[in-house]
């Protein structure tokens, strides 16, 4: 697929999302909802995987806790 039809197919998706969604930001009438772009995607998923590391390392943190007694 190129570039022409990619962005084709894009707006094509994103109208059909306005139309389903039917509301835009009172600013300029744009949509409210959108595609995010390939940077956007890459950093929510660079982001998704950061939160992913930390909640993993968190639950092996508790359960390593679990069973112990904590002295006062």
């Amino acid at each position: 697929m190129d570039e022409q039809t990619r962005w084709q197919r894009r707006k094509e998706l994103e109208d059909k999302a306005v139309a389903q969604v039917g509301e835009t930001h009172s600013e300029g009438g744009e949509p409210a909802v959108r595609w995010l772009t390939s940077e956007e995607l890459d950093e929510l998923r660079r982001d998704m995987k950061e939160a992913s590391a930390w909640a993993k390392a968190e639950l092996r943190k508790r359960r390593r806790g679990i069973g112990r007694t904590e002295s006062l």
